[in-house]
């Protein structure tokens, strides 16, 4: 999948182009919907499909103390959208000249840099342009007058609401791991970085990897059934977010992983993905190390019954 990071980058080439379009923070089940239209029609031309995404998020350009934690980081992102099938990606700097640009002006300087453009794809609340006065129906002209195919996807429904991002980023903090997996299409996740710890759950008998979250969404404090993810290999493993509060007073939460049934594997230095598979318990403070042990040692059977 090539990686491009402003429109003006595209090569022109022989094969129809499938165009999507949006910010896609968490590749959920609607984004999906919105790429998998595009994958469809790319399919029946021999055309490739790519994606034209912005960064940062329009909201931190707008309105930047008051923008959203974002779901997903970048890496996230293209990893998703690379296993969907995508051939591209573009990721376009959202800058306050870009998003000055009139409606037709956008949509030429698409023309222009995406040849041959033969398709456009976004969700039905897509709008672009200057003032945000580009709508779905003008995208919709624009793309009849240059013989282009164009779709405005419904939005995608869970629980007879609308999938979307904001809706997502509450159920993660609240800790709705179930529906979580509905609106993502998969298991929620955090990615970061493996770093040397007190080795506090070794000294426990229960040895940990201690990440360094990337993510700017973060789960409650608690424990979890888990998988971690390095590369292409994924373990079984329990999941802490929490305080550490039995061994200090007001420490910084800290994510910890558990391989379960799994030892010598090194992990320090490299980049790792939590994915949450259920929320076993909240995070709390035992009055030694001997009963925190044993309340381990628990949820390790309820975290084995899950996996």
């Amino acid at each position: 999948m090539k990686i491009l990071h402003a429109l003006e980058e595209f090569k022109p080439t022989q094969y129809p182009i499938f165009l999507a379009m949006g910010c896609f923070d968490g590749v959920h089940i609607g984004h999906q919907a919105v790429i998998q239209t595009a994958l469809h029609h790319a399919s029946n031309t021999d055309g490739q499909v790519w994606v034209l995404t912005f960064s940062p998020h329009p909201a931190k350009l707008f309105d930047p103390d008051h923008a959203p934690n974002l779901i997903s980081t970048q890496e996230q992102q293209l990893l998703l959208f690379q296993e969907m099938g995508v051939d591209g990606v573009i990721i376009q700097p959202f800058t306050t000249d870009f998003v000055g640009l009139e409606p037709p002006l956008f949509f030429d300087r698409l023309l222009a840099t995406l040849a041959p453009l033969a398709g456009l794809f976004v969700g039905e609340n897509w709008t672009f342009g200057k003032n945000r006065s580009g709508t779905t129906q003008i995208l919709h002209q624009f793309c009849t007058e240059k013989n282009i195919i164009f779709s405005a996807h419904d939005s995608v429904c869970w629980k007879n609401r609308r999938v979307s991002s904001t809706r997502i980023r509450k159920a993660f903090t609240l800790g709705q791991i179930t529906d979580l997996k509905k609106m993502l299409g998969r298991e929620p996740s955090t990615i970061g970085t493996v770093v040397h710890g007190e080795q506090i759950g070794r000294t426990l008998g229960f040895p940990t990897a201690n990440i360094q979250p990337q993510n700017e969404l973060l789960p409650p404090l608690g424990i979890y059934a888990a998988h971690l993810r390095i590369g292409s290999k994924t373990y079984p493993a329990a999941a802490y977010w929490g305080r550490r509060s039995t061994f200090h007073a007001d420490a910084p939460p800290q994510l910890e992983a558990h391989l379960i049934d799994q030892s010598n594997i090194d992990l320090y230095g490299k980049t790792v993905e939590v994915s949450y598979v259920d929320y076993i318990r909240a995070d709390q403070f035992f009055d030694s190390p001997k009963t925190l042990k044993k309340q381990i040692a628990q949820d390790l059977i309820a975290i084995r019954a899950l996996l």
